[in-house]
């Protein structure tokens, strides 16, 4: 059998408010206008007949918005996956609840859906008691009933996302993991195999770790990339490019599918450095492709008067999990260095940080102005958290120059307060 085609797109897959219909409709464009990207896959985590009631059909309102995405990418030549998740409370054993899985799914067969997924991620990992009876394991229960979907839709195309669905869950030892091997054995190899790296949200992903995966469920994996994901905590978000995974790895995979930030405008330098990075043979380089995206992205920004310089600092700041671009990382140096050394050493330092917060200001300035205000909104908590940090360190710096009385903080709010705080001060102490 000739190989599928490499996938390769967006996942609406986190927790939280789904995109908008209108958002994805400009998803859709993005993705049409770029070479490498292919596949858009609806799962949102929150859209309760996905999920929470995934045997209730869909009501018609909901139904005919689901059928306007699938004829918007048909309509762009991209492909529309549908995915389904039932792991919460299926009964994998009974014939009732196998027959309303067939009639969800042939319900969006029904408007045009060629392509579906069965998701099993974050669900209880213990089989029921009727279950118990009738499979020896999880990994058979849920192999058992993939294989039926493949084969009672024999002319639509199969994936699955496991339990199991990075390295960590294995105990990093993916090898010799029961269940994976399970699924390696039990799985049609024809249905496509969801993962995430070594980690839910892996910084690096090595080309070995594919391959040890590779031998284990017996095909190539489809990568879940939740490298921008930030559903798990929403005050973090990341514009910036795509990296941690070196060009040798697509030989090892069958698709990547970018499960990207909640806020819809904060994804463009995400998924444009993924189409980068799928078509690039050589030479890959993460940086330039973000700073030319950068440069493309300014022109959603509903301000012609944000300047290069102003996107350059708002991606560098907020760039990706646990690393920062240049800018930031030279801000962070120079507050790090102003903060413990007295004013006559600080020089450069104390140029960079005014810099730093001319620039910022002016940014904010110009986004409060700009005529999209979703993409305001969609920056707005980490972009003022950001200038009232910067705030209280000038006027720090501004105390330690005048060498008078004591240090007054600047802030107009007090600082965060309530009960996760308070947890988070006796359980996390360092």
């Amino acid at each position: 059998m000739a190989e599928k085609p490499f996938i390769c797109g967006a996942l609406e897959g986190f927790y939280g408010r789904p995109w908008r219909q209108d958002q994805r409709l400009q998803l859709f464009q993005w993705l049409k206008d770029w070479d490498g990207m292919n596949t858009y896959m609806y799962a949102p985590k929150d859209d309760l007949y996905h999920r929470s009631q995934w045997r209730d059909l869909y009501p018609n309102n909901n139904l005919n918005e689901l059928k306007e995405l699938i004829q918007s990418c048909q309509k762009n030549e991209l492909g529309f996956i549908y995915s389904i998740a039932p792991g919460l409370d299926i009964t994998y054993s009974s014939e009732y609840e196998w027959n309303r899985l067939v009639d969800k799914i042939e319900q969006i067969q029904n408007i045009g859906c060629q392509q579906f997924a069965i998701l099993f991620d974050d669900i209880p990992s213990k089989l029921s008691d009727k279950d118990e009876q009738v499979y020896s394991s999880f990994a058979e229960a849920q192999a058992n009933i993939t294989n039926r979907l493949f084969d009672y839709f024999s002319d639509s195309n199969i994936l699955f996302c496991p339990t199991v669905y990075c390295g960590q869950m294995a105990n990093y030892d993916v090898s010799g993991n029961k269940y994976l091997i399970e699924l390696g054995d039990q799985l049609n190899s024809n249905i496509g195999f969801f993962w995430t790296g070594p980690e839910v949200v892996s910084k690096d992903i090595s080309v070995e770790s594919i391959k040890e995966l590779r031998r284990v469920i017996k095909r190539k994996p489809i990568l879940w990339d939740n490298l921008h994901a930030n559903d798990y905590d929403i005050r973090q978000i990341f514009f910036g490019p795509y990296m941690g995974r070196s060009l040798e790895l697509k030989d090892e995979l069958s698709g990547i599918l970018s499960n990207p930030n909640c806020q819809f405008w904060a994804n463009y330098n995400p998924l444009r450095t993924l189409s980068q990075y799928q078509i690039t043979e050589t030479d890959w380089c993460p940086k330039q492709a973000y700073t030319e995206s950068s440069n493309e992205w300014i022109q959603y920004f509903g301000n012609t008067n944000i300047s290069e310089e102003e996107i350059q600092l708002l991606g560098d700041c907020f760039y990706a999990p646990g690393s920062m671009g240049d800018i930031g990382i030279q801000m962070v140096e120079s507050i790090q260095f102003i903060m413990n050394h007295p004013p006559e050493e600080w020089d450069s330092h104390c140029n960079t940080f005014k810099s730093f917060e001319k620039t910022l200001n002016s940014l904010c300035e110009k986004l409060m102005a700009t005529t999209n205000r979703d993409l305001l909104y969609d920056f707005y908590l980490p972009l003022w958290e950001l200038r009232e940090e910067t705030e209280f360190v000038s006027k720090w710096i501004e105390w330690k120059q005048s060498s008078k009385g004591e240090f007054i903080s600047p802030e107009l709010v007090p600082r965060r307060q309530g009960i996760l705080y308070d947890i988070q001060k006796i359980v996390h102490k360092d």
